[in-house]
């Protein structure tokens, strides 16, 4: 690369830089937070954790029992090709 060019090089990139990204401002995010703007509990804490924990509990085994058939019918399916991926076998052990 000769001077010319790289001097051309270097001129583009200060240009790209200046023309991308360093001249940004920083938008005004507002008051800032306080504990005044936090709700106040209405409710026992032990009550609202067992509905909470119920149904977060719920989720875990809806959400489990479709994992597991989904990877059911994925094997069943012979979605992943596990004889491909085995080293062959013998001639006599084939099927």
């Amino acid at each position: 690369m000769n001077r010319t060019a790289f001097s051309r090089f270097l001129a583009l990139s200060r240009f790209a830089q200046k023309r991308h990204g360093h001249g940004h401002h920083v938008a005004n995010p507002g008051p800032p937070c306080t504990f005044d703007m936090m709700t106040v509990p209405y409710q026992p804490y032990k009550k609202v954790y067992g509905e909470l924990q119920g149904k977060f509990n719920t989720y875990l085994a809806v959400s489990s029992v479709i994992f597991i058939s989904s990877f059911a019918t994925a094997l069943y399916t012979n979605l992943f090709a596990v004889e491909a991926i085995r080293p062959p076998q013998s001639y006599r052990n084939r099927q």
